[in-house]
């Protein structure tokens, strides 16, 4: 059985610590966040211990795997810390803010011999991992053409505002829509050239929205939009469509989520989605499953440290595209 340790106990803390109640093979043996009353709530649930001091739980706790689930600027120093002590890591998305700290951290556990993967979780969602499925089976022809949505309000619960400090976030280009870019760079093609707009210059406290453009190098084109400018209480939604030589498919969360509750939230309306797949099925606890096996099984890691700067190199070069107003190659020095 695999010790774990979630670092964070904030929204995506309390995910992976819901999910691990359904993971074969670990347990959740401590909680670690400055907050101690999130601590504590996510804690309750595993009989765990709580601390806020991350290298007296390194010290004092035997741990086999660190979870870590805080702000991405955050996340090279707590994941070197922990494979310095010989720990696996899994790392939320996106894996860092550039690709010099992301190749550190990737290299740091290959030298350290541990395992290292990042969240990068729209592969396990069941709608995506279909329309991959028929895809493979030529049911669409070859795709030729591919859009996608992630579009929402502005994450105004995140800690201390985080977002809104691209320092911090990165944006919407690089927190947001790097679901989308790991998941078609992995499932169509590597990426040849970049194009990007965003609202860069035009000052919007807590408001940004961005398209992007891929060219895929089987030449393939991708367009990607995401947004953080909805109305403060609109749902949340994600849509595909990929069009093949012989068909297409197509997607949207919001009518296909199977039970959707709307309660007030003072002058917003905060909506949870029921879901009727068993627990073991949720895409959150898949990709954890899927990390813990691959430890305990001597395996590559299903979502590798090179998946997760790929997606990023992407990214970051989208970030120059809408900067410079011109088309970017993903790898180069962005």
């Amino acid at each position: 059985m695999l010790k774990v340790a979630i670092v964070g106990a904030g929204t995506m803390g309390s995910v992976h610590s819901n999910s691990y109640r359904s993971v074969r093979g670990a347990k959740v043996v401590a909680i670690c966040d400055i907050r101690p009353d999130r601590a504590t709530k996510a804690a309750s649930a595993h009989g765990a211990k709580c601390y806020e001091d991350y290298d007296m739980m390194l010290r004092n706790e035997k741990i086999d795997v660190v979870d870590i689930c805080l702000p991405t600027y955050m996340h090279k120093g707590f994941a070197l810390k922990a494979i310095s002590y010989g720990k696996h890591v899994f790392c939320e998305k996106p894996i860092a803010l550039s690709i010099g700290d992301a190749r550190e951290m990737v290299d740091g556990a290959r030298n350290r011999g541990v395992k290292f993967s990042v969240g990068h979780v729209v592969r396990f969602f069941p709608a995506y991992a279909k329309a991959v499925k028929n895809i493979k089976e030529g049911k669409i022809g070859i795709p030729k053409l591919i859009r996608t949505t992630r579009a929402g309000a502005y994450p105004s619960w995140s800690w201390n505002n985080w977002y809104s400090n691209y320092d911090c976030s990165g944006g919407p280009m690089v927190d947001l829509i790097i679901h989308d870019i790991d998941w078609i760079r992995y499932n169509f093609g590597d990426v040849e050239r970049v194009f990007a707009r965003d609202l860069y210059g035009r000052k919007i406290d807590n408001l940004d929205h961005c398209l992007i453009t891929l060219r895929l190098k089987n030449g393939a084109i991708a367009h990607i939009e995401g947004s953080w400018a909805y109305p403060k209480g609109s749902i949340f939604g994600t849509t595909f469509e990929i069009i093949g030589t012989k068909g297409q498919i197509e997607f949207d969360s919001r009518s296909s989520a199977p039970i959707k509750k709307y309660v007030p939230n003072g002058d917003a309306v905060r909506t949870s989605i029921e879901s009727p797949m068993f627990p073991d099925e949720e895409p959150y606890t898949m990709e954890i499953q899927k990390f813990i096996d691959c430890i305990t099984e001597n395996k590559k890691p299903l979502v590798s440290g090179e998946d997760a700067i790929k997606a990023l190199e992407i990214s970051l070069a989208a970030v120059k595209s809408a900067r410079t107003k011109e088309v970017v190659l993903p790898g180069g020095d962005n």
